[in-house]
């Protein structure tokens, strides 16, 4: 008995084998009582056509490295021709008659063509990622573990600007981080950093500050993360020239005028060209007031007739009235009525005054003093105000701050004659020592300067 006789009666069937072509592979079918069935080729050896019984078909290889049988695919005949098919069947069984495993070989393969695909991936990511992306990917990784005051500083530091105001006709300034969250990942260097920060300094130091040291601990995660290290430069926000460009911190103790230093702090922003500034500017230092309290204030907002100003401050929803002193009100008088503003504007487009720090930094230079901010001059009224005894809730109503102790929130309300005594005492006495002499007698108020 032949052995294909033997094997027939023993119940097994010799696998079927022919020469592969593209009709006898289509004319190849699964029955229905299996799940797959397999064509050898009898020109390559280990090559088949698989199909399942869904009808399905692909060249498959299967070989042995030492006991061990295995099978692995090749490819559907949709994608591969029979000559490929062949080709690559003798390749996997030169690496077998080697001891080397097909599949290991395969797997390799795929793994550096994914690890090219990532590279393109990135090299894509890289050309076209902005900054915005990973920065709120970053707000919102961190939002749980900082403050809020942390995170709405994140927040307002990087908008877009020129939303409506909730209180008045103004608009929300621009964010001093948006311009860098507009820019490709890629294009962040210590050079453009530094442009950035020499511009917005300009105009906003406090604010450029603090934007470079969010940007750089934001930067520096960047480095960290497995998606983005390979993008950024962590070195570029430790640039020394782009450092020495960061305005430092102002001090609260520095951040004041001394009694000593009005006299020249009078002459240079008295000596600005612009009236409306240098109004503004007197104004923040004889009333205390925040700067945007000040450049919101309306003609509609002061009363000449009882000599009281109306501001709009942070603390109450309704704002506060504070005493018009003759000398702030001789001023505010004699500014040009152009439109609803009292620190109007013809250039501006909200029509009011918006950012007179330039104006002052030139006061301060001319007057040979240091720096000090809008906000500095708020410091100053209260730090002055203890030359005239002023009551420390007198300074506190005026300035717009919260009440401290029990009394002074649910008690005592002073009314506007009371705080029109002690702040008519500080503006006398910063007008004396400012060398301004100033009368108001009878209703007419006459300016002189002491020579």
């Amino acid at each position: 008995m032949s052995q294909k006789e033997s094997k027939q009666q023993g119940g097994k069937k010799e696998p079927e084998r022919t020469y592969l072509t593209s009709g006898r592979i289509k004319k190849f079918s699964c029955p229905p009582d299996k799940t797959q069935v397999f064509l050898w080729d009898t020109d390559t050896s280990g090559l088949a056509v698989r199909c399942t019984v869904k009808g399905g078909k692909a060249y498959i290889f299967q070989s042995k490295i030492g006991t061990k049988a295995f099978r692995m695919t090749i490819g559907s005949i949709k994608d591969w021709t029979i000559g490929d098919a062949r080709e690559e069947a003798r390749r996997f069984q030169h690496l077998v008659d080697r001891g080397i495993d097909p599949r290991h070989e395969k797997r390799a393969n795929v793994e550096r063509q994914n690890k090219k695909d990532q590279e393109r991936k990135a090299a894509k990511l890289r050309d076209q990622l902005i900054v915005e992306t990973p920065w709120f990917e970053y707000l919102e990784h961190h939002q749980k573990r900082w403050s809020d005051r942390h995170y709405r500083d994140h927040v307002n530091l990087s908008k877009k600007g020129g939303e409506p105001m909730k209180r008045g006709n103004r608009k929300t300034v621009q964010g001093v981080l948006y311009p860098l969250l507009q820019m490709r990942m890629v294009d962040i260097s210590a050079a453009a950093l530094k442009s950035w920060q020499v511009k917005e300094a300009e105009e906003r130091a406090n604010n450029a500050r603090q934007g470079y040291e969010l940007f750089r601990a934001f930067w520096r995660w960047c480095a960290s993360h497995p998606d983005y290290q390979g993008i950024v430069d962590a070195s570029v926000v430790e640039n020394r020239d782009l450092r020495a460009e960061v305005p430092k911190r102002a001090t609260k103790r520095f951040d004041v005028l001394e009694r000593g230093q009005l006299k020249a702090w009078f002459n240079g922003v008295t000596a600005l060209s612009n009236p409306v500034i240098s109004t503004y500017l007197q104004a923040l230092l004889l009333t205390g007031a925040r700067r945007n309290e000040m450049t919101g204030l309306k003609w509609a907002d002061v009363d000449f007739q009882w000599n009281a100003v109306w501001l709009k401050d942070k603390v109450h929803e309704e704002g506060r009235k504070v005493p018009l002193t003759p000398y702030l009100a001789l001023l505010i008088n004699s500014l040009p009525r152009r439109n609803q503003w009292v620190f109007s504007s013809p250039t501006a487009e909200s029509g009011r005054m918006t950012e007179p720090t330039r104006a002052h930094k030139r006061a301060l230079s001319s007057a040979g003093l240091d720096v000090v901010t809008l906000h500095g001059l708020r410091r100053t009224f209260a730090s002055l105000a203890e030359w005239v005894e002023m009551p420390r809730g007198v300074v506190a109503q005026i300035m717009g701050h919260a009440p401290n102790a029990t009394a002074e929130r649910h008690y005592i309300n002073r009314p506007l004659d009371l705080l029109a005594i002690w702040h008519n005492k500080y503006e006398a006495w910063i007008l004396e020592q400012a060398g301004i002499e100033f009368e108001a007698q009878s209703g007419v108020e006459r300016l002189r300067v002491i020579q």
